[in-house]
């Protein structure tokens, strides 16, 4: 659920992170990547519209440092966004790359999966439509477990799948600070996750007339400050809220698809 949304555009920025592609075949642009400090953190899948959808964790988010966000904001993040506030928001668009966004502050109930279980979208629903990796013989892996928020029919045809996709392990994070959130948590507070988001709408080019929702509207969220609270959220099963920044031209989807998108979540 959506509490507030607007367009920001981001000039000037000295971000460490960055989008970046790379060519493939006969194609100039064709993988397309999320950098930190000049490093691939995240694949975050192809061009192609046709293709299966997947994310996956790289090296460059092994040195990746937590603290990308100053404390200042930080601080206001840990105590929770209620509205959209321009001065904020300008503070924050230091940290991230130049770019057109629509931001958003949305309410999330993380759920935590554990690759190849049944939660897993990699191992079932990505499966069911695309099949097995036809080199491999098995699911995509993406490398670090991920949370998945809303999954929800669009259409009879078309799905909307929500990821959180952590830079950190779980077991790299400090319990004290899980404890501290999941009190806060407890106590109704809702603190706000920054994130760095995406929109892939994907569909083979082939299947078969029974295939179940073979459209595939794939939000993924990026986590840039807010990993312990995500994580308590995730074992108390409770909402939280997340600051979010859809890269606009980083999405395999057009204007009018994303704007869909913020319809159905209001």
């Amino acid at each position: 659920m959506i509490a507030n949304k607007k367009s920001w555009n981001i000039k000037d920025s000295h971000s460490i992170i960055s989008f970046e592609t790379s060519g493939g075949g006969n194609w100039k642009v064709w993988d397309r990547y999320i950098t930190i400090g000049g490093k691939k953190a995240f694949h975050i899948g192809n061009v192609c519209d046709t293709c299966e959808f997947f994310f996956e964790r790289l090296g460059g988010a092994n040195g990746a440092n937590m603290g990308i966000s100053p404390k200042e904001i930080s601080h206001t993040l840990e105590k929770g966004l209620t509205k959209l506030d321009n001065d904020f928001l300008s503070k924050v668009a230091l940290i991230l790359p130049n770019g057109e966004y629509d931001v958003s502050l949305q309410e999330v109930n993380p759920r935590f999966v554990e690759l190849g279980t049944k939660q897993d979208y990699f191992s079932n629903e990505q499966v069911q439509v695309w099949g097995m990796d036809k080199f491999w013989g098995l699911p995509h892996s993406p490398k670090i477990k991920y949370y998945r928020g809303v999954t929800e029919e669009r259409t009879d045809t078309s799905k909307l799948f929500e990821f959180i996709v952590p830079t950190f392990p779980v077991n790299w994070l400090d319990e004290e600070t899980i404890d501290m959130y999941k009190a806060l948590i407890t106590d109704e507070q809702k603190p706000t996750a920054l994130c760095l988001s995406v929109l892939d709408v994907k569909e083979p080019g082939d299947y078969e007339d029974e295939t179940e929702y073979p459209r595939h509207w794939c939000l993924t969220h990026y986590i840039i400050d807010g990993h312990h609270k995500m994580y308590a959220a995730s074992l108390l099963n409770k909402p939280i809220t997340i600051l979010s920044f859809l890269a606009k031209k980083e999405c395999i989807a057009t204007e009018e698809e994303i704007s869909t998108l913020f319809k159905s979540l209001n």
